[in-house]
């Protein structure tokens, strides 16, 4: 019977351990997730961060209206990877259907990247007419103030500039 009672306390004393462990490793995890939670941004964050118009963009909303638009998918993807799509506006830097069209945009695609590296560009081929468009600008006056940028910053190309209706990307 004695062994019976060293036996039974022996179990009670793992299991009483095992739940210690697991309480303690539970509340550290629930500590960092509060914390990390608290340093996320959400997307209403990341819509007043960028400023094509040279304005200042302002959301007022509730703290529960906040927290139900809710925060990016997981921060450990890149910005550029968790995206919707909306109807917008993209400008139109290049468009081209020579054989040197293709090395034309990808040229003036690196000169618009140099001068502003948080823009998005693409370079599309729908034949045969090789585009080079920039910006996923949600209204036309975004768009606009891109062009007058581009047109104080490379001349060159800003003569060339066009406001294109568009799919684009809204990132969070």
């Amino acid at each position: 019977m004695n062994s019976e009672i060293s036996v039974h306390c022996s179990l009670f004393t793992y299991i009483y351990t095992m739940n210690l462990k697991l309480f303690f490793l539970s509340a550290c995890l629930s500590i960092a997730l509060i914390a990390d939670a608290q340093t996320r941004k959400t997307i209403i964050d990341e819509l007043t961060k960028y400023d094509y118009s040279g304005g200042t963009v302002t959301i007022e909303c509730d703290s529960q209206i906040k927290a139900l638009i809710g925060t990016p998918l997981s921060e450990t993807k890149a910005l550029n990877e968790s995206y919707v799509k909306i109807q917008g506006f993209r400008v139109q830097v290049f468009s081209g259907t020579q054989r040197q069209s293709k090395d034309e945009a990808e040229q003036k695609a690196r000169e618009v990247k140099e001068v502003f590296p948080e823009i998005s560009i693409y370079v599309t081929y729908k034949a045969p007419i090789w585009r080079l468009r920039v910006g996923d600008f949600p209204t036309r006056e975004e768009a606009n103030a891109f062009i007058r940028e581009l047109k104080k910053k490379l001349p060159s190309l800003g003569r060339e500039a066009n406001i294109m209706p568009d799919e684009i990307k809204v990132f969070f």
